[in-house]
Protein backbone atom coordinates (compact mmCIF):
# COMPACT_ATOMS: atom_id res chain seq x y z
CA UNK A 1 0.00 0.00 0.00
CA UNK A 2 1.31 3.79 -0.38
CA UNK A 3 0.65 6.49 1.92
CA UNK A 4 1.01 9.62 0.78
CA UNK A 5 0.84 13.64 1.44
CA UNK A 6 1.69 16.95 -0.08
CA UNK A 7 4.48 19.26 0.61
CA UNK A 8 4.62 22.41 -1.38
CA UNK A 9 2.94 20.98 -4.09
CA UNK A 10 5.30 17.84 -4.09
CA UNK A 11 3.66 14.74 -3.15
CA UNK A 12 5.75 12.50 -0.87
CA UNK A 13 4.71 8.60 -0.33
CA UNK A 14 5.92 6.17 1.74
CA UNK A 15 5.27 2.91 0.17
CA UNK A 16 4.42 -0.31 2.89
CA UNK A 17 2.28 -3.34 3.49
CA UNK A 18 -1.07 -2.76 4.25
CA UNK A 19 -0.74 -3.72 8.00
CA UNK A 20 1.43 -0.82 8.48
CA UNK A 21 -0.97 2.09 6.77
CA UNK A 22 -1.69 3.77 9.91
CA UNK A 23 1.77 3.70 11.44
CA UNK A 24 2.97 4.74 7.60
CA UNK A 25 0.40 8.22 7.67
CA UNK A 26 2.00 9.02 11.34
CA UNK A 27 5.56 8.99 10.12
CA UNK A 28 4.30 10.84 7.33
CA UNK A 29 2.48 13.17 9.17
CA UNK A 30 5.69 13.85 11.29
CA UNK A 31 7.73 14.84 8.09
CA UNK A 32 5.12 17.30 7.22
CA UNK A 33 5.52 18.70 10.64
CA UNK A 34 9.09 18.99 10.75
CA UNK A 35 8.93 20.40 6.92
CA UNK A 36 6.62 23.06 8.25
CA UNK A 37 8.87 23.76 11.29
CA UNK A 38 11.83 24.16 8.69
CA UNK A 39 14.44 23.47 7.20
CA UNK A 40 12.45 22.15 4.45
CA UNK A 41 12.64 19.15 3.48
CA UNK A 42 14.17 17.86 0.25
CA UNK A 43 15.64 15.03 -1.87
CA UNK A 44 18.35 14.28 -0.44
CA UNK A 45 17.09 15.15 3.13
CA UNK A 46 17.88 12.45 6.20
CA UNK A 47 15.51 12.17 9.20
CA UNK A 48 16.24 10.78 12.61
CA UNK A 49 13.06 9.03 13.29
CA UNK A 50 13.08 5.99 16.10
CA UNK A 51 14.90 3.05 14.54
CA UNK A 52 15.97 4.29 11.12
CA UNK A 53 17.56 7.27 9.27
CA UNK A 54 15.08 7.58 6.56
CA UNK A 55 15.94 9.33 3.29
CA UNK A 56 13.83 11.14 1.21
CA UNK A 57 14.84 10.53 -2.67
CA UNK A 58 13.10 12.34 -5.90
CA UNK A 59 11.26 10.62 -8.22
CA UNK A 60 10.23 11.67 -11.69
CA UNK A 61 5.95 12.38 -10.53
CA UNK A 62 6.76 11.98 -6.29
CA UNK A 63 9.12 12.31 -4.31
CA UNK A 64 9.99 9.00 -1.79
CA UNK A 65 10.00 7.85 1.45
CA UNK A 66 13.25 5.28 1.64
CA UNK A 67 15.20 3.19 4.68
CA UNK A 68 18.16 1.81 4.30
CA UNK A 69 19.76 -1.53 3.44
CA UNK A 70 22.12 -2.44 6.53
CA UNK A 71 23.12 -5.52 5.38
CA UNK A 72 24.50 -3.89 1.72
CA UNK A 73 27.77 -2.24 2.37
CA UNK A 74 28.24 0.57 1.43
CA UNK A 75 24.49 1.04 2.63
CA UNK A 76 21.91 1.75 -0.01
CA UNK A 77 18.43 2.94 0.23
CA UNK A 78 15.36 0.68 -0.39
CA UNK A 79 12.07 3.12 -1.88
CA UNK A 80 10.25 1.56 1.35
CA UNK A 81 9.19 1.80 5.19
CA UNK A 82 8.21 -1.91 5.87
CA UNK A 83 11.50 -3.07 8.00
CA UNK A 84 11.79 0.10 9.61
CA UNK A 85 7.75 0.29 10.62
CA UNK A 86 7.98 -3.37 11.52
CA UNK A 87 10.84 -2.98 14.22
CA UNK A 88 9.35 -0.27 15.61
CA UNK A 89 6.02 -2.12 16.21
CA UNK A 90 7.99 -4.94 17.64
CA UNK A 91 9.56 -2.86 19.86
CA UNK A 92 6.96 -0.94 21.19
CA UNK A 93 4.58 -4.56 21.98
CA UNK A 94 7.45 -5.45 23.77
CA UNK A 95 7.84 -2.24 25.67
CA UNK A 96 3.91 -2.01 26.56
CA UNK A 97 3.78 -5.66 27.39
CA UNK A 98 6.75 -4.84 30.31
CA UNK A 99 4.65 -1.81 31.27
CA UNK A 100 7.90 0.01 30.42
CA UNK A 101 7.00 4.25 29.63
CA UNK A 102 9.69 4.30 27.49
CA UNK A 103 12.69 2.30 26.44
CA UNK A 104 16.19 3.05 25.36
CA UNK A 105 16.15 3.38 21.12
CA UNK A 106 19.00 2.13 18.97
CA UNK A 107 19.20 2.86 15.28
CA UNK A 108 20.13 0.38 12.96
CA UNK A 109 22.97 2.13 12.21
CA UNK A 110 24.87 2.01 15.66
CA UNK A 111 27.10 -0.95 16.29
CA UNK A 112 26.59 -3.91 19.15
CA UNK A 113 29.12 -6.21 19.80
CA UNK A 114 28.65 -10.04 19.12
CA UNK A 115 30.32 -13.62 19.71
CA UNK A 116 30.48 -15.21 16.37
CA UNK A 117 28.81 -18.46 18.21
CA UNK A 118 25.69 -16.61 19.26
CA UNK A 119 24.21 -16.46 16.07
CA UNK A 120 23.86 -20.69 15.99
CA UNK A 121 24.00 -21.05 19.74
CA UNK A 122 20.32 -22.52 21.54
CA UNK A 123 20.79 -20.25 24.53
CA UNK A 124 21.72 -15.95 23.61
CA UNK A 125 21.69 -13.36 25.78
CA UNK A 126 21.92 -10.16 25.42
CA UNK A 127 22.71 -7.38 28.05
CA UNK A 128 23.12 -3.65 27.28
CA UNK A 129 25.58 -1.72 29.11
CA UNK A 130 26.78 1.61 29.14
CA UNK A 131 27.45 2.82 25.96
CA UNK A 132 30.95 4.08 25.50
CA UNK A 133 30.25 6.88 22.40
CA UNK A 134 27.25 8.01 20.41
CA UNK A 135 27.65 4.99 17.73
CA UNK A 136 27.66 2.50 20.33
CA UNK A 137 24.39 1.03 21.09
CA UNK A 138 25.89 -0.78 24.45
CA UNK A 139 24.54 -4.13 23.37
CA UNK A 140 26.46 -7.40 23.62
CA UNK A 141 25.06 -10.39 22.44
CA UNK A 142 26.86 -13.79 23.52
CA UNK A 143 26.02 -17.49 23.77
CA UNK A 144 27.09 -17.80 27.19
CA UNK A 145 27.16 -16.13 30.81
CA UNK A 146 31.39 -16.37 32.00
CA UNK A 147 32.01 -13.69 29.09
CA UNK A 148 31.96 -9.82 28.89
CA UNK A 149 32.69 -7.26 25.73
CA UNK A 150 35.97 -6.49 27.09
CA UNK A 151 37.24 -10.17 27.76
CA UNK A 152 36.36 -11.83 24.85
CA UNK A 153 38.71 -11.36 21.59
CA UNK A 154 36.48 -13.20 19.65
CA UNK A 155 33.40 -10.34 19.81
CA UNK A 156 33.65 -8.48 17.04
CA UNK A 157 31.29 -5.34 16.59
CA UNK A 158 28.33 -5.58 13.36
CA UNK A 159 25.85 -2.81 12.76
CA UNK A 160 23.16 -3.26 14.65
CA UNK A 161 20.42 -3.15 11.74
CA UNK A 162 22.22 -6.37 9.88
CA UNK A 163 20.37 -8.56 12.29
CA UNK A 164 17.06 -7.95 10.58
CA UNK A 165 18.91 -10.34 7.72
CA UNK A 166 20.34 -12.91 10.67
CA UNK A 167 18.54 -12.85 13.56
CA UNK A 168 15.23 -10.73 13.50
CA UNK A 169 13.98 -12.27 16.39
CA UNK A 170 16.48 -10.16 18.57
CA UNK A 171 15.04 -6.70 17.42
CA UNK A 172 12.33 -6.14 19.49
CA UNK A 173 14.24 -5.96 22.75
CA UNK A 174 16.91 -3.40 21.52
CA UNK A 175 15.04 -0.72 22.77
CA UNK A 176 15.30 -2.29 26.38
CA UNK A 177 16.99 0.78 28.91
CA UNK A 178 20.48 -0.01 29.68
CA UNK A 179 21.02 -2.27 32.31
CA UNK A 180 18.81 -5.13 31.12
CA UNK A 181 19.77 -8.80 30.21
CA UNK A 182 17.47 -10.93 27.08
CA UNK A 183 17.82 -14.67 26.98
CA UNK A 184 16.59 -16.20 24.20
CA UNK A 185 16.31 -20.35 23.98
CA UNK A 186 16.11 -21.47 20.63
CA UNK A 187 15.07 -18.13 18.86
CA UNK A 188 12.28 -17.69 21.06
CA UNK A 189 12.61 -14.88 23.90
CA UNK A 190 11.90 -16.47 27.57
CA UNK A 191 13.54 -14.21 30.35
CA UNK A 192 14.41 -10.55 30.54
CA UNK A 193 15.84 -8.87 33.29
CA UNK A 194 16.46 -4.81 34.44
CA UNK A 195 19.54 -3.50 35.85
CA UNK A 196 18.30 -4.45 38.97
CA UNK A 197 18.94 -7.87 38.27
CA UNK A 198 14.94 -8.81 38.90
CA UNK A 199 13.38 -10.54 36.38
CA UNK A 200 10.68 -8.16 34.76
CA UNK A 201 9.45 -11.20 32.09
CA UNK A 202 9.62 -14.88 31.73
CA UNK A 203 8.19 -17.52 29.63
CA UNK A 204 6.08 -18.65 32.71
CA UNK A 205 4.00 -15.06 32.49
CA UNK A 206 1.97 -13.90 29.89
CA UNK A 207 3.44 -14.56 27.15
CA UNK A 208 5.00 -11.92 24.86
CA UNK A 209 4.04 -12.32 20.89
CA UNK A 210 6.88 -11.05 18.80
CA UNK A 211 5.66 -11.27 15.11
CA UNK A 212 7.99 -13.30 12.50
CA UNK A 213 9.59 -10.97 9.63
CA UNK A 214 7.96 -12.34 6.84
CA UNK A 215 5.27 -9.27 6.05
CA UNK A 216 8.89 -7.15 6.15
CA UNK A 217 9.60 -7.83 2.63
CA UNK A 218 5.99 -7.25 0.89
Amino acid sequence: MTQSIVLDHRRLIAQCASEYDTMAHSLLSRLKALHEQGPALNPGSLIDFGWSLLQIQAHPQHWVVCEPAYDSDPITWRPEVNETLWVMQQQATLLAELNLVSGQRTRGDQWLWLQPDALTAPDVYLNRSEPSHAQDSGWYIRADTTTNQKGDSRARAIMAGTLARYKPEWLGVLALPIGCLARFEQNHLTAIFDARQQRIYSTQAKPIRLHTSETSDE
